[in-house]
């Protein structure tokens, strides 16, 4: 009678640690999972950020090209393409670019 209560008893241990490794194991899983969903989570924040400076320089610069298209003198639009695109300067103009800055 002893064997007999004592693989009963046994059993009951054996099925409760499996119960209680089991439940750990689902834990684990849903904590891991849950930071790296995380982790995601602030790498689309990032990604979100970006693309909205990106979107604020795009439009800044339509802006500008804008105002640009919608002027009606001629000479200073073609005075500002030979500027700020080609380069160009006046004869005996000197022009000085802040390099500090880091741009």
């Amino acid at each position: 009678m002893s064997k007999n209560g004592s693989g009963a008893g046994g059993n009951k241990s054996r099925r409760s640690f499996i119960l209680t490794l089991a439940i750990i194991a689902v834990i684990a899983y849903f904590i891991i999972s849950l930071i790296s969903l995380q982790i995601e989570i602030k790498n689309k924040e990032q990604q979100v950020e970006t693309a909205q400076a990106t979107l604020a320089a795009g439009q800044e610069e339509n802006e500008n090209l804008q105002a640009l298209a919608e002027e009606d003198n001629e000479e200073s639009y073609m005075e500002h393409i030979a500027r700020d695109v080609l380069g160009y300067v006046f004869p005996g103009e000197s022009v000085y670019y802040d390099t500090s800055s880091g741009n």
